[in-house]
């Protein structure tokens, strides 16, 4: 097993609330091996426990940080630090990156203040997310279940009984390996310069492992995801 997978797994088991491997890391365990290199780690939490998360990271010495949209123009690399979990700017945010101990200036850089002075504003450094063996950042993927279903993208029609999306190895839970493939069938993971590549040998590592019905699922679900088509996908399908 992966030491960033079992330090993740010491720092998130006794936090009282469900978490689970999930982004590349998910499709190792899954494989049994490692697929690629990798560029961060991910965390599943459920939104329910978004605010328990934070707090959970800050009373763990973590600095957190959300990424924000100005003026309805998403900024892909400017990162506000969160102080207050009560705050509704932060809070209006998606996926969160927290940042351990000591390691902020390898990871974020300050530049500017904004909202009259209240929020440190952050830019991208450095994806280096382990250093000497050691975790610096994680992204803390917030998500949703209904009852007993995950459900993906916030789309109630593409959802997936929790016994099949959520499973372990050796007592770490981890993200089903054609939850993550969904993710990754955006437009961005196979357009950018970044992730394409990686989207690709995740692809084609995978597919062949999955059983009939998580094939089938996936496929379903990619379909109810992009109606227009997936011509992008095609080859590696």
């Amino acid at each position: 097993m992966n030491n960033a997978i079992l330090q993740a797994h010491d720092l998130f088991k006794t936090a009282g609330f469900d978490y689970a491997i999930c982004g590349g890391f998910a499709l190792d365990m899954f494989a049994g091996k490692e697929i690629r290199e990798h560029g961060d780690f991910d965390i599943l939490v459920y939104k329910e426990d978004k605010h328990r998360a934070v707090q959970f990271m800050l009373d763990k010495g973590w600095d957190v940080f959300g990424r924000f949209a100005e003026n309805g123009s998403v900024w892909q690399f400017l990162f506000y630090k969160v102080e207050d979990i009560n705050d509704s700017f932060w809070d209006a945010c998606g996926n969160v990156w927290a940042i351990a101990p000591g390691c902020l200036p390898n990871v974020l850089e300050r530049i500017d203040r904004l909202h009259g002075g209240k929020h440190e504003v952050y830019t991208y450094k450095s994806r280096k997310w382990l250093v000497e063996g050691d975790i610096e950042f994680i992204e803390l993927a917030f998500d949703t279940k209904e009852g007993n279903d995950y459900v993906v993208m916030e789309n109630p029609r593409i959802a997936r009984s929790l016994d099949k999306a959520i499973l372990c190895c050796d007592g770490i839970p981890y993200l089903a390996p054609e939850i993550v493939l969904c993710y990754k069938s955006s437009k961005y993971s196979m357009e950018s310069a970044y992730a394409k590549p990686r989207t690709e040998a995740d692809y084609k590592a995978i597919m062949p492992m999955l059983s009939n019905e998580s094939r089938k699922w996936l496929l379903d679900a990619i379909d109810v995801a992009f109606p227009d088509g997936y011509g992008w996908l095609d080859g590696l399908l």
